[in-house]
């Protein structure tokens, strides 16, 4: 899976603890290898972020993505469940 970051991301996930970055790298190599792992919780998203996706870094930050073609996706954003939904 090839994926793709966004500024917004790249800038949110630059201000992760370090024991986030590490999930962060653990996660993603998850989602390389099986994006409906189980330990992700993907999902699509609702309502003004119809089209998306999600899944989870942690208990409180999710990541949403898109895929913007077959086997290529681009992280869109990064942060809490109110943030990411807004």
């Amino acid at each position: 899976m090839e994926i793709e970051l966004s500024s917004s991301f790249l800038r949110k996930a630059k201000k992760l603890s370090k024991k986030e970055k590490i999930l962060l790298s653990q996660k993603v190599d998850i989602f390389r290898a099986n994006p409906s792992d189980p330990r992700l919780k993907t999902h699509p998203l609702t309502g003004k972020l119809r089209g998306l996706l999600s899944f989870s870094l942690n208990y409180s930050k999710r990541i949403t993505f898109l895929y913007i073609e077959p086997g290529k996706v681009l992280f869109f954003d990064i942060g809490s469940h109110d943030e990411v939904y807004r």
